[in-house]
């Protein structure tokens, strides 16, 4: 299954916005994203808790398949990351200068471009 980096912030940007912390882990659960299926989501929170950047619990039949996933926050890794890709103008810059390779580059990378934007921006 390919790793979609919209979907990983859009994701990220969602536990953000939660109100509070949540220990139970049941916020993806809840989540729903317009043009998404239940399995690139499921896939997408699996990368993003093995880069750590998000915590992540997976539930597996007795078959290996995925039944349920829960995850509820950010680590501070994912609130770093986040931070550079939140403002879709500095998000969309980011994905303007890395190009037709978007896809084939990490989310880090694409971070690490718009880290360089932003401190471009203050003259750093």
């Amino acid at each position: 299954m390919k790793l979609n980096h919209e979907l990983e912030r859009k994701m990220m940007l969602y536990i953000e916005r939660c109100e509070k912390y949540d220990p139970s882990g049941e916020v993806l659960e809840k989540l729903r994203l317009d043009g998404y299926q239940d399995m690139e989501i499921a896939y997408a929170a699996l990368k993003l808790n093995e880069g750590k950047l998000i915590e992540f619990s997976p539930s597996i039949d007795a078959q290996g398949h995925l039944n349920t996933f829960q995850t509820g926050n950010l680590t501070y890794k994912g609130h770093s990351i986040l931070d550079n890709i939140r403002d879709d103008s500095v998000w969309s810059k980011a994905k303007e200068k890395v190009g037709t390779i978007f896809s084939s580059v990490s989310l880090s990378i694409v971070a690490g471009v718009a880290e360089s934007y932003i401190k471009s921006k203050f003259g750093i």
